[in-house]
């Protein structure tokens, strides 16, 4: 399994730096300036083709009406369909560890660091996460109303 921290990197710059606006209309220029292509297929969701260097150079967008929720996108190879997660789990723990470290060089400390499965840098007006999932490790790039909306304390909580 190959991870592609430099290119996971090279987004995180280009995501600190860019002027998001929590719409669903920074999409495409930020696809443009990272140099990925937006795939349409008629009744789906977009899907983006990264230039990232893993085997699924794919990212996805999560959107509500015209909001974007966040950009997921795959920063280490994405496993065969019948893959057994206990088999991989080092490895991607290997990797999501690593990736870490490089965005902390790159960001600084994660604002919350949730060690077993996500990394997370609060900027501006954009929130960076890194996740080790099931089969893959991924950067989140998540609008600061979603985040906002993801941190508040279910009503059960505060009971």
């Amino acid at each position: 399994m190959h991870a592609d921290i430099e290119g996971a990197i090279r987004i995180a710059r280009l995501a600190a730096q860019f002027n998001w606006t929590g719409t669903i209309d920074d999409v495409e220029p930020f696809c443009a300036t990272a140099g990925w292509e937006i795939l349409h297929e008629e009744g789906k969701i977009p899907v983006i083709q990264t230039n990232l260097t893993v085997n699924r150079p794919l990212a996805t967008i999560h959107q509500r009406k015209q909001r974007m929720n966040y950009l997921s996108i795959y920063v280490t190879d994405a496993p065969a369909p019948d893959f057994i997660p206990l088999e991989i789990e080092s490895e991607l723990r290997g990797h999501f560890t690593d990736l870490g470290r490089a965005l902390t060089e790159t960001l600084g400390g994660p604002t919350h660091d949730n060690a077993d499965n996500v990394l997370r840098w609060d900027l501006g007006e954009i929130v960076i996460r890194s996740k080790k999932g099931i089969g893959a490790v991924y950067i989140d790039l998540v609008g600061r109303q979603y985040q906002a909306e993801l941190d508040e304390p279910d009503p059960e909580d505060e009971e």
